[in-house]
């Protein structure tokens, strides 16, 4: 922070890298869970889950990979697009499975909280590259 109360590029930077690791630990946990607990996590988000645990595990795998990818942008900005973009299709996809084929009682929660990391993000985005612009100037 300035002395005249202006946010630093500093400032807005560690914001985007606070949610960045936020959203990027959230991909792992939820991944860990899959991974290692298919069925029990299931049951937790509302599914009665007797199949094959290969799919849920292969989840789980994916949704660490993905959170690892986001941590990433941390030291490679564009990365940020990733999250934001991979956000947005969740979001899209769970409020229309939801929708359209009804589904497990937490999939309505998993989709705001997914726009909702989705938006906070692309607007830390924004605000640090709007104050570089002008810090710049």
């Amino acid at each position: 922070m300035r002395a005249n109360g202006v946010a630093g590029p500093d400032t807005r930077w560690r914001l985007l890298r606070a949610l960045v690791l936020a959203v990027a630990a959230h991909s792992v946990i939820i991944g860990v869970a899959l991974l290692s607990f298919p069925v029990w996590a299931l049951k937790v988000a509302g599914w009665d889950y007797t199949g094959e645990v290969f799919w849920p595990s292969q989840a789980g795998l994916f949704l660490i990979i993905l959170g690892v990818a986001y941590g990433a942008a941390v030291r490679f900005p564009p990365l940020v697009w990733l999250l934001i973009g991979s956000k947005a299709c969740a979001f899209v996809f769970l409020m229309a499975h939801t929708i359209l084929l009804g589904g497990a009682r937490a999939l309505p929660s998993m989709g705001a909280a997914d726009g909702l990391m989705c938006l906070s993000v692309s607007a830390a985005l924004w605000y640090s590259r709007r104050g570089a612009r002008a810090d710049l100037a």
